[in-house]
């Protein structure tokens, strides 16, 4: 389970689901993933993930993206874990042509 405390909502551009975030500093604000990657990082063998998002709500405030983007990846790796251990894993997309 998240350590992030967090509900699901109706979201404001789709049918999906945007996510409610219910702790400080974040309370109230609703935002949505995007387009999820992982990219190699061959210099480091590791994968760096990568996300797109959009917010649907701030809930009155200002904060700095670069922070909530760090706090939104953390949610989101731990999303993907949780759903990989309990089999239950949805993919939305199409596939990307290069």
């Amino acid at each position: 389970m998240s350590d992030i405390k967090y509900t699901t909502v109706k979201g404001k551009f789709s049918n999906l689901d945007a996510i409610k975030l219910l702790e400080y500093p974040y309370e109230n604000v609703i935002f949505s993933y995007g387009k999820v990657s992982f990219e190699p990082d061959e210099a480091n063998d590791k994968l760096i993930l990568q996300f797109e998002y959009d917010i649907h709500d701030y809930a009155g405030k200002g904060f700095d993206e670069s922070i909530f983007e760090s706090y939104i990846g953390d949610l989101l790796k731990e999303l993907i874990q949780e759903g990989i251990k309990e089999n239950n894993l949805t993919y939305t997309g199409g596939v990307d042509e290069d």
